[in-house]
């Protein structure tokens, strides 16, 4: 099964082809969570070509590649937090803030954010006009500057809006070859609800229906000249709060033995940084602690590939938590608190995805 990482290839060639490409990525409606609306007309029109995520399964992996058209490996932003060597700390690159802090660009004055990914993006080497359409709320933010640079931008409220939008701009006269819209809703009530929750349910069939009533049969006319596509970048898993495993809880003197107080990624794959000549002890130790509940081994391990920009950036000691579980550190306490769906691991519910073509 190929990976997420081949859709900005398919996307180069169709627009090298003289294809006019609307590219749709419903943040956590991952290949099984669609599957459960197979009978809502817009699925039903879509010819599905199935994918595997990037390990691993997180937006910060899968946003960043979509828009320089790189793999995870390569573009090294591969988590919610992640080391920025250039600091020493950690931070959150899609809030462009230190991890564990809260305000959206606060990290703005202190770091450039060109040294996250200074490469150039898709859209700068594309070959065509180019669009980015997001959320207002997000629309404006350092990581949306940097990583869309090339393209045009626009925001929106209300996702049939967006949709209209985007048909609009690569149906007139200004001349788009592409066009990008994320949504994030569905994702934001996985993670408050529980993928397997109504509220779900009701977010994705929510987001079908205005892709229906903007892309549908009864819709614009228009929309028969484009090439719409549809993407997820990963699926959930259920969690719990209960089902947490406070890594300095079990075993207090972990923390002496990290070079960073805080982990990297995220609660469904923690990554350690530690302290030099600690690895194995801290690999053994919490695997001993752990038992079944989590796989604990070197980060390494877990790509075939590892560029140089993850390489600075990665953790030397990875923690991956069972099915329906989560592994986090007490002092470091974040989402775990209250989630009730969550991403990252191996789980084909949370790692299966797909590329769909919106037939006519």
């Amino acid at each position: 099964m190929d990976s997420f990482a081949a859709i900005p290839v398919e996307i180069r060639r169709r627009v090298a082809a003289g294809e006019r490409v609307a590219l749709i990525m419903l943040d956590g409606l991952g290949a099984e969570l669609l599957a459960r609306h197979a009978h809502h007309p817009f699925v039903r029109r879509l010819a599905l070509t199935r994918l595997r995520s990037q390990f691993p399964a997180t937006t910060t992996a899968h946003v960043t590649t979509i828009h320089y058209g790189l793999p995870v490996e390569v573009h090294g932003l591969y988590e919610w937090n992640i080391l920025e060597p250039s600091l020493g700390e950690l931070i959150c690159p899609l809030m462009f803030e230190i991890a564990g802090g809260h305000r959206q660009d606060g990290l703005a004055g202190r770091l450039d954010p060109r040294v996250l990914a200074p490469g150039p993006t898709l859209y700068e080497t594309l070959g065509a006009r180019s669009l980015v359409v997001q959320p207002h709320y997000i629309g404006g933010s350092q990581y949306t500057l940097m990583a869309t640079r090339g393209a045009d931008r626009a925001v929106f409220a209300d996702l049939a809006d967006g949709v209209r939008l985007l048909v609009n701009a690569l149906t007139d006269r200004r001349g788009y070859g592409y066009g990008f819209l994320y949504w994030d809703r569905i994702d934001a009530s996985g993670h408050e609800h529980g993928p397997d929750s109504p509220q779900f349910d009701a977010a994705a069939r929510s987001a079908l229906d205005a892709l229906e009533l903007s892309l549908g049969s009864g819709g614009d006319e228009r929309v028969s000249e484009l090439t719409v596509l549809l993407c997820a970048d990963h699926g959930q898993v259920s969690v719990s709060p209960e089902r947490v495993d406070y890594l300095d809880d079990l075993w207090p003197q972990l923390p002496a033995l990290l070079s960073q107080p805080r982990p990297a990624g995220s609660s469904r794959d923690a990554f350690l940084h530690v302290a030099p000549g600690q690895r194995q002890a801290v690999i053994e130790g919490l695997r001993e602690r752990l038992g079944d509940r989590a796989r604990v081994l070197p980060a390494a391990e877990l790509f075939d590939v590892i560029g140089p920009r993850l390489r600075e950036r990665l953790g030397d000691v990875a923690v991956l938590p069972a099915a329906g579980r989560q592994a986090w550190m007490r002092r470091a306490a974040a989402g775990e608190r209250w989630f009730r769906g969550h991403h990252g691991g191996f789980e084909d519910q949370e790692a299966a995805t797909y590329l769909a073509e919106l037939q006519r």
